[in-house]
């Protein structure tokens, strides 16, 4: 009897052992599943929040960072002017002076051939970037498809959208061009460079920005501009017509200063203009607009003025030859290079 027990009560206590196992391993079940539905819902979080980020990134795509991401389109590369379209297509275009004309979608591009390309302007809705590159010993003139009128000088690069569908229209400029903005006060019209960025609503105005160059500058002809340094100790400024905006890069100085502004608009026309310009940057605009290298040997002589007006339909040996008259220096070519050295 008291076996019999002994074995009913083994039996009892393996039972409620065996449910409270049960019940256990359930639990954890549970737990488990519910801890999984946790990581799964979090993880779909991470991923919509990625993704949001992801989409973000590439609606907010700037001009800056296409620049940036762009290394390769080098002006120095360049074989004759060449347009690059948004899909990668390059056109090159012959002539030392040619011409390029957008719609106003942006869809459609003229060239001085009278050829018209067809391109797409957006794609999902966000601005496709075309570049023109314009190498030494050329010129283009160039208008964007808000009607703007673009100059562009001997090794200049510009990129810009094929239609301006944002709150602003920003183009970004290396080298040196002169435009003339279609007016719209609903959306400002801005030329981004290495150091500066200026803003217009409409107006006519010559920007010089090569990456050589340490001194960068801004003249106004008509209308109104704003400039912003990248170096944040100088204020921005706004500056009237007749009057040069310019930034040093190796002093870190900026100054204005009123001037003629035919002389800063001439190159456009065929011509160049100086009043007490030194040598250095006389020669330096010459070896940019003919492609020439011109090494001046003495830097006493780099360092004198001279004032007049330069046919540029000239060659530039006519051209050096009668700036040399006005001097003491004497010209000699070497192996395609212009040396410039003291008569003493």
């Amino acid at each position: 009897m008291k076996k019999n027990q002994l074995n009913d009560n083994l039996t009892n206590f393996d039972k409620q052992s065996l449910r409270d196992r049960i019940i256990k391993s359930a639990d954890q079940a549970k737990a488990k599943k519910r801890n999984q539905r946790i990581l799964m819902a979090a993880a779909s979080i991470v991923l919509l929040i990625g993704a949001s980020i992801f989409f973000q990134s590439e609606s907010e795509t700037t001009i800056e960072n296409f620049v940036e991401s762009s290394p390769n389109l080098d002006v120095k590369k360049a074989e004759g002017v060449t347009l690059i379209l948004g899909s990668g297509d390059n056109l090159n275009l012959d002539g030392n002076s040619t011409t390029v004309h957008y719609s106003n979608t942006g869809e459609e591009v003229v060239l001085s051939t009278g050829e018209t390309v067809n391109q797409k302007s957006t794609q999902d809705n966000r601005p496709l970037y075309n570049t023109i590159l314009v190498p030494f010993g050329k010129r283009t003139d160039l208008k964007l498809s808000d009607g703007s009128m673009v100059w562009l000088n001997s090794g200049s690069k510009l990129v810009y959208p094929a239609v301006f569908n944002g709150k602003t229209r920003e183009v970004y400029l290396e080298g040196e061009a002169i435009f003339e903005v279609t007016h719209n006060p609903n959306k400002p019209f801005k030329v981004l460079s290495a150091n500066q960025e200026i803003e217009v609503l409409g107006t006519v105005f010559n920007v010089s920005s090569y990456k050589e160059d340490a001194l960068n500058f801004t003249v106004l002809k008509s209308g109104s501009v704003e400039i912003n340094y990248n170096d944040k100790n100088i204020e921005s400024i706004k500056i009237k017509p007749g009057t040069l905006a310019s930034y040093n890069s190796n002093s870190k100085k900026a100054l204005t200063q009123k001037v003629n502004v035919n002389d800063y608009f001439s190159w456009r026309d065929g011509f160049l203009n100086f009043k007490n310009d030194d040598l250095k940057f006389i020669m330096t605009k010459l070896s940019r607009y003919y492609d020439v290298e011109i090494v001046i040997d003495e830097n006493g002589l780099a360092e004198q003025t001279f004032s007049g007006n330069l046919d540029l339909k000239d060659n530039v040996e006519k051209i050096i030859s009668l700036i040399a008259e006005t001097s003491n220096f004497k010209v000699t070519y070497k192996e395609g290079i212009i040396q410039l050295n003291n008569s003493n």
